[in-house]
């Protein structure tokens, strides 16, 4: 095994303790567009369901959330806080709970901060069961890409071509 084996994919999340010691799963990953649209990638129902298919985040306190993943399962939840970003250099935010069938809730939150080349965009996933995390992380991985593949206006065949290998680093993990 050489060195570059050992090295996590690009975009990676880590799945561990934060600094209140809760475990969570977390990326941080640069986008080359504005706040205001990467919002409305997520938000907007048309343009989510374009890259992301059968999936969908009412942009409102109280709005539905569905993650639908086909034979895999899906997830569901409720928008709990959002704070849209008014021009392109404001950030954003938006929290909902996640609901797996059978699996204990947890919390997924998105922040969305204007940086010099687009905006920096931090998931976490809050107190996911450890047991799922290794699968919820490779899900948020692939989302993620597919979602800075659809803002570039590139395909995302390529995405989905990696799983069985990204499934690999988090199992790992």
């Amino acid at each position: 095994m050489t060195a570059t084996d050992d090295r996590p994919p690009a975009g990676a999340g880590l799945l561990g303790l934060d600094e209140h010691g809760v475990f969570g799963i977390r990326f941080d990953r640069p986008l080359r567009h504005s706040p205001t649209e990467v919002w409305r990638a997520l938000t907007d129902p048309d343009r989510l369901s374009f890259w992301l298919p059968g999936c969908l985040i009412e942009p409102w306190v109280g709005g539905r959330v569905r993650f639908n993943f086909g034979e895999e399962g899906a997830a569901t939840g409720v928008v709990r806080s959002l704070h849209a970003p008014e021009t392109p250099r404001d950030g954003g935010a938006l929290e909902h709970s996640w609901r797996w069938d059978g699996l204990p809730e947890s919390v997924v939150a998105w922040r969305l901060t204007p940086a010099p080349q687009g905006t920096r965009l931090l998931l976490t996933h809050r107190e996911p069961p450890r047991d799922a995390a290794g699968d919820f992380a490779l899900g948020w991985h692939l989302i993620l890409d597919v979602l800075t593949r659809h803002l570039d206006g590139a395909s995302s065949d390529e995405v989905w071509a990696q799983a069985a290998s990204l499934a690999a680093h988090y199992a790992a993990g």
